[in-house]
């Protein structure tokens, strides 16, 4: 049987994030929902997906030029918490309509209404990049274990992440049993960078592997050369130029491309501290869940 590949995090121009600590400025990916399947295939994918934050209209948008494409599944990574300690949780969902998204996002404020309506309705569905806080809340262990045990499948490799905090989340579903999947998680059109790949012959059977266990994923975590190159400066260009083209007037270009240049002179000290972040994240992680606690000394050892 052949094994099939999907990078199974992946988002459009649909998704839209506001600029941390920047006022009145957003970030959109320019790669329409056409151009992340025409990339998606010429990096090998035998399906395509798009994941974009709470919205799942690039993926209609997609269906309706392209409505008999067979290896196009929807998906939507809905943003939602756990209810006690807030901790921000991210969970992929595929294969659902306009009605269950409605229904995902009325959920969104717990992240275990989330994982039971997905149940409810047979919708296949992971817990991405399950160490990764937004929010920096701290972690509730026993509130944590509870939503482990609520889900059965995590992405264990995410493209944006280092691979300290991957490697967390493989150890968290090898120990409780939980399918893996991984994606590129790709903001910038980079699809493909990251795969799962499953014995299958179609998209039913490459979930049901995933659930079985026999998924394999495959390609590179994120470091700081790969994040400044592929994420931040891209990143940062698309913002000032797609910015710059809309301000109403000439004050307004001067302060976006004078962000632009402070952003560029600050690089250094913004991937340092995006790295120094996730790491303060692990070393919270192996503290607050027992059941990682033997990784502490790596984790304090690991460098990047």
């Amino acid at each position: 049987m052949k094994w099939k590949k999907m990078d199974m995090h992946v988002h459009s121009c649909f998704s839209v994030e506001p600029v941390p600590r920047v006022s009145r400025v957003n970030f959109r990916p320019k790669e329409t929902p056409e151009e992340i399947y025409r990339r998606a295939k010429e990096a090998g994918m035998d399906f395509v997906t798009i994941t974009d934050h709470d919205t799942i209209d690039g993926c209609l948008d997609f269906l309706n030029k392209y409505p008999d494409c067979q290896d196009f599944v929807v998906g939507e990574e809905v943003s939602t918490q756990l209810p006690e300690s807030k901790l921000t949780v991210h969970i992929n969902v595929y294969g659902h309509n306009e009605e269950q998204h409605r229904e995902l996002q009325r959920r969104r404020e717990d992240a275990f209404a989330v994982a039971a309506y997905c149940r409810e309705q047979n919708l296949f569905f992971a817990w991405n990049h399950p160490f990764y806080r937004e929010n920096l809340s701290t972690i509730e262990a026993q509130e944590f274990l509870a939503f482990v045990e609520h889900v059965e499948v995590l992405e264990t490799r995410n493209g944006g992440r280092m691979q300290l905090l991957n490697v967390l989340a493989e150890e968290l579903a090898v120990r409780f049993g939980k399918g893996m999947q991984g994606g590129s998680d790709t903001h910038t059109g980079h699809v493909g960078s990251v795969y799962t790949a499953v014995p299958c012959e179609d998209l039913q059977g490459f979930f049901a592997g995933i659930l079985a266990g026999q998924s394999r994923i495959v390609g590179h975590h994120s470091t700081p050369r790969t994040f400044y190159v592929h994420n931040f400066l891209v990143g940062r260009r698309h913002v000032i130029e797609q910015h710059v083209k809309q301000a109403a007037s000439l004050v307004e270009r001067i302060r976006l491309q004078g962000l632009g240049l402070l952003a560029l002179l600050l690089s250094p000290w913004v991937v340092h501290r995006h790295f120094m972040g996730q790491r303060e994240m692990a070393e919270i992680a192996v503290n607050r869940v027992q059941q990682l606690a033997h990784l502490r000394p790596w984790v304090q050892d690991v460098s990047w």
